[in-house]
């Protein structure tokens, strides 16, 4: 993603492979308009993208923890870069160069008293995942997660408890390119993606306590609470509402099942959601 400012939004840039034509898609809350046929994403010549470099946190972790520790900080809330310990997403083997440098932060963490509070998916689905298998809409990436879930926790048994599985899952409703790795912006796409990612979680739960029992793993919304404008109570339900579209994600993960409010908007909007045979009750665990 490139740049914006408070007139242009971030743009998504792209590239047929089989025509050189380049393009964008603008970032945007709710956006319809996904990415053409044949378009992949690309880094454009002449595009400014701040996260490429960004704070720099490869290089200056141990500078950047003795801050903390400077601070008193006693929790780091910090993300894994799922490409980084799987470069393609569907590698068999975990790339140790990768999982080596987690090593090293989080002893980091550990002499200054600090606990790594990790994301394991943070906006960051591999483009190899994207371009090869679609992103989320695809339930390949349930066994490729899972695969990366159960590396992780393996890997840092004893130095990490906290965990959360995908932040702010919310936001494949609302930008599943960032929240999904996925080109299709179809509200079809949206609601599987999301269901993949659900299932996913499920198991990266599962695996986590099966494990290290002492691992606790965690859901994590992008939410905004809604306030009435008085009293009335078709003010107190409207305001309700509102947040469907967010709460039926954390109904999903923390009740264990789809809520009837959701599975009417799926009606309505004409999705159906494939699910496997296991999938519901493996929600409900």
């Amino acid at each position: 993603m490139t740049n914006g400012s408070h007139t242009e939004p971030r743009r998504i840039t792209w590239k047929n492979p089989e025509t050189g034509e380049t393009g964008f898609v603008p970032m945007g809350f709710a956006r319809a308009d996904g990415f053409p046929a044949g378009a992949e994403p690309a880094v454009l010549e002449g595009e400014y993208y701040p996260s490429h470099v960004a704070t720099d946190f490869y290089h200056h972790f141990k500078e950047d923890i003795a801050l903390m520790g400077e601070m008193g900080f006693k929790t780091f809330r910090m993300s894994m870069n799922w490409a980084r310990i799987f470069p393609n997403g569907d590698d068999a083997e975990p790339n140790e160069e990768g999982l080596a440098f987690y090593d090293a932060v989080f002893d980091e963490c550990a002499k200054y008293g600090i606990e790594p509070l990790v994301t394991l998916s943070h906006y960051e689905t591999p483009l190899a995942l994207t371009i090869n298998y679609g992103g989320w809409k695809n339930r390949k990436l349930v066994d490729f997660f899972e695969r990366y879930a159960r590396t992780v926790f393996a890997r840092y048994k004893g130095k990490v408890k906290y965990y959360l599985t995908f932040n702010e899952i919310n936001v494949m409703s609302m930008m599943p390119y960032m929240g999904g790795g996925m080109l299709d912006f179809s509200e079809q796409a949206k609601a599987q993606g999301a269901h993949h990612q659900f299932v996913a979680s499920a198991l990266a739960v599962r695996a986590a306590h099966e494990i290290d029992p002492a691992i606790q793993v965690g859901q994590m919304l992008a939410y905004q609470p809604t306030y009435a404008m008085t009293c009335d109570p078709a003010d107190q339900v409207l305001a309700l509402q509102s947040q469907h579209g967010t709460l039926w994600y954390a109904d999903v993960q923390t009740g264990g099942a789809y809520p009837a409010y959701r599975k009417a908007e799926m009606a309505r909007r004409g999705i159906e959601l494939v699910m496997e045979p296991g999938d519901e009750e493996l929600l409900a665990t």
